[in-house]
C-alpha cells in the first residue's frame, strides 16, 4: 500500500508530506483547489511522461517521491529482487524533473529507467479515471478489459509468440512464390554469371597478390639498380664501405690501453651493428638474386589484373570480393535449382506454425469466454443498487480464425448492453446515456479492481454524474473494496466521502502574486464541516452539520461487509 507521498515544487504545491492509511481514503475539496494536481504528481512518480511546465514558478526542479509497503505483494518483491533493487518491507519511488529538460528516476535510491519505474508501478498501484467510461465505446478496450480481468498473460504471450512465428513463415512463403514466378529468368541469369565467374576462377586474395607482383615486375630494373647501390655502400666499395669502416673503428678501440665503461659499451654496440649489417647485406643480395627482368610474366600479370578489374566493374563488386561474390551466387543458384522443393518445405513450415498459432488462439478464446461469464455475472449484480434495474451487459466473443489473425488472437470481441428489461442488447455507445455509461463503467471498475492483485487503487471522480441513494451505494461499494485493498477516492459527493476511514482536504491559498495548494488529514470535527459543505454548499447550516454528523456516525456504527 501507499504509505507516504512527498511533493516539492510541483505546479501549485510548494512542499507536501502526506501520510496515507489502509482502507478507504477520500480526498475532497472545492473545484479548482488542486485535487488533480495531487494525482498528476503521483502519476509522475509512477513513470508518466515529464511535463516540465509543471515545475513551480521560480523553482529549478520539481521532485515527487512515493513510499510503498510491499510485504503483501510477492510479485513486486520478486521483481525488485530480480532487478537487484531489494527493499526491506518498504519501497521508495522517486522522480525528479529539472527546468533544463532533464528527468531522473530512482527505486530504493538506485537510478533506473522510466520503463523499469512503470513496470514496478503497475504491480503497486492502479488509477481508475473518471474518463474511463469513454473507452467503453472502443472495441480494443473491450478486449483489454476482458484480458486484464482474465489475468491470462501467459496465454497472451504464447499467442503473440506463435503469431510472430507464423507471420515470419508466411512472409517467407510469399517471398519464395514471388521468386518462383521469376525463377526461370533469374535461374538463367545466375547460371550465366556462375559460369563466367568459374571461368575467371578468381581465388581469395589473388588480386592483391597480383598487384604486388605487378609493381615488382614493372620496376624490376630500378629495384636491381638500387639494391646494387646499397650493397656497394654496405660491402663492395673498395675505398670505404660500412663493414670496413666498422672493422677499422673496432680495431682502433682494441688498441686503447684503457677503456672506460662508456667506451666498453660503445664497442659492444659497434660489434652488434657489424653483425646486423652483415645480415642485412646478405638479405639484400638474396632479394636481388630473386628479382629478375621478365617482360612476359609482367604481360601475363597485367592481363590477369585487367580481367579481374573488368569483371569487378561489370558486377559492381570490389576486385578482392569477387571470390566471395562467386560463392554467394552459387549458393543462390543452388537454392533456385529446385524451387518447388524450397517452396514446398516453406509451405509445410507455415502450416505447422499456423496450426500452432490457431491452437493457442483457441485456448485464449476459451479462457476469454470463461472470464466473460464471471465478469458479466458480477457486474450485472451491481446494477440494481445503482438504480439501473433490468440493466445487463454481456460479451459477444466470436472465434474467427479465417478473418482475424493478430498477435491478440482471432476473436472479435464486443461489449453489449441493455439498460431496460425486455430491450435487445446493443452497442454500448448507442444505447447508454451519459449517466448510465458512468454507472456501467463504475460497476465494471469495481469488479475488475476487486478481482485484481494491485494493492492500491485510486478512483478519480468515477462517481461523476450520480447522486442520492446511488451515490450512497457507490460509497458502500468503495468502502467494501477497501477491506481488500487500499482505496484512494477523489470525490465531490458527501455520500462517498463519508464512507471513508480517512479524509483529506485539498484547499488553495492565493495572494496577489501566487497561489498554493495544501492538503491535510481531517479530524472528526473538521470532517463534519467538510461533509456539511459538500452537502449544503458554501453556506454551511446547522442542519447540514447534523446530516454530516449522522452520516459519519453511521460509518462508525456499521462495519463494512465484504463484497
Amino acid at each position: 500500500m501507499l504509505t507516504n507521498l512527498s511533493v516539492r515544487n510541483f505546479t501549485l504545491v510548494n512542499q507536501l508530506d502526506l501520510s496515507l492509511e489502509a482502507g478507504m481514503t477520500a480526498i475532497t475539496g472545492e473545484t479548482g483547489a488542486g485535487k488533480s494536481i495531487l494525482l498528476d504528481a503521483l502519476s509522475l512518480t509512477l513513470g508518466d511522461r515529464a511535463d516540465y511546465s509543471r515545475i513551480r514558478k521560480g523553482a529549478d526542479r520539481a521532485e515527487v517521491s512515493a513510499k510503498f509497503e510491499i510485504d503483501g505483494s510477492q510479485e513486486a518483491t520478486n521483481w525488485l529482487a530480480d532487478q537487484e533493487l531489494d527493499a526491506d518491507g518498504d519501497c521508495l519511488l522517486r522522480r525528479s524533473i529539472s527546468s533544463n529538460g532533464k528527468s531522473s528516476a530512482w527505486i530504493n535510491g538506485q537510478m533506473v529507467t522510466l520503463s523499469q519505474l512503470r513496470e514496478l508501478a503497475e504491480m503497486l498501484i492502479s488509477i481508475h479515471s473518471q474518463h474511463e467510461h469513454q473507452a467503453l465505446a472502443k472495441a480494443t478496450h473491450h478486449r483489454q478489459l476482458l484480458d486484464s480481468f482474465a489475468n491470462h498473460s501467459k496465454l497472451l504471450k504464447k499467442v503473440s509468440d506463435t503469431h510472430e512465428q507464423w507471420s515470419s513463415a508466411s512472409k517467407q512463403v510469399e517471398l519464395l512464390k514471388a521468386k518462383f514466378s521469376e525463377g526461370q529468368e533469374r535461374l538463367e541469369l545466375l547460371s550465366f554469371q556462375v559460369e563466367e565467374m568459374r571461368s575467371l576462377n578468381v581465388v581469395e586474395n589473388e588480386f592483391s597478390d597480383l598487384e604486388v607482383e605487378q609493381k615488382q615486375l614493372a620496376n624490376a630494373e630500378s629495384i636491381l639498380t638500387t639494391l646494387a647501390s646499397i650493397v656497394e655502400v654496405l660491402e663492395e666499395n673498395e675505398n670505404l664501405n660500412l663493414q670496413q669502416g666498422l672493422q677499422q673503428a673496432l680495431a682502433l678501440l682494441e688498441k686503447l690501453p684503457v677503456k672506460t665503461q662508456i667506451l666498453a659499451e660503445a664497442e659492444t654496440l659497434l660489434r652488434s651493428s657489424a653483425i646486423q649489417i652483415e645480415e642485412a647485406t646478405a638479405s639484400i643480395k638474396r632479394d636481388a638474386e630473386n628479382t629478375e627482368l621478365d617482360p612476359q610474366r609482367l604481360e601475363l600479370v597485367e592481363e590477369r589484373l585487367s580481367q579481374i578489374f573488368h569483371t569487378s566493374r561489370k558486377y559492381r563488386v570490389k576486385p578482392d570480393a569477387l571470390s566471395e561474390f562467386c560463392k554467394d551466387i552459387e549458393a543462390e543458384l543452388a537454392s533456385l535449382s529446385d524451387p518447388e522443393a524450397s517452396l514446398e518445405q516453406a509451405t509445410a513450415l507455415e502450416k505447422e506454425r499456423l496450426d500452432s498459432f490457431l491452437a493457442s488462439a483457441k485456448a485464449l478464446s476459451k479462457s476469454r469466454n470463461k472470464a466473460a461469464e464471471t465478469l458479466v455475472s458480477e457486474v450485472n449484480g451491481h446494477f440494481d443498487p445503482l438504480s439501473m434495474t433490468g440493466a445487463e451487459i454481456r460479451f459477444e466473443i466470436q472465434f474467427k480464425p479465417d478473418q482475424i489473425r493478430s498477435k491478440w488472437g482471432t476473436d472479435e470481441i464486443r461489449l453489449l448492453v441493455r439498460t431496460n428489461p425486455g430491450q435487445d442488447h446493443g452497442s454500448i455507445s448507442k444505447i447508454a446515456s451519459g449517466g448510465e455509461l458512468s454507472r456501467i463503467s463504475l460497476a465494471i471498475q469495481v469488479v475488475t479492481a476487486r478481482s485484481g492483485q494491485t494493492p492500491t487503487l485510486i478512483f478519480d471522480e468515477v462517481d461523476v454524474g450520480i447522486g442520492g441513494a446511488t451515490a450512497d451505494t457507490v460509497g458502500s461499494l468503495l468502502q467494501n473494496l477497501g477491506q481488500r485493498a487500499q482505496i484512494i477516492c477523489i470525490t465531490h459527493l458527501a455520500q462517498v466521502a463519508s464512507k471513508a476511514e480517512q479524509q483529506l482536504l485539498v484547499s488553495k491559498k492565493t495572494s496577489a502574486d501566487s497561489a498554493e495548494s495544501q492538503i491535510w488529514a481531517l479530524n472528526n470535527a473538521e470532517r463534519i464541516e467538510e461533509i456539511a459543505r459538500m452537502l449544503g454548499g458554501a453556506n454551511v447550516s446547522d442542519r447540514s452539520r447534523e446530516n454530516a454528523r449522522e452520516m459519519l456516525q453511521l460509518l462508525d456504527s456499521d462495519a463494512p461487509s465484504s463484497a
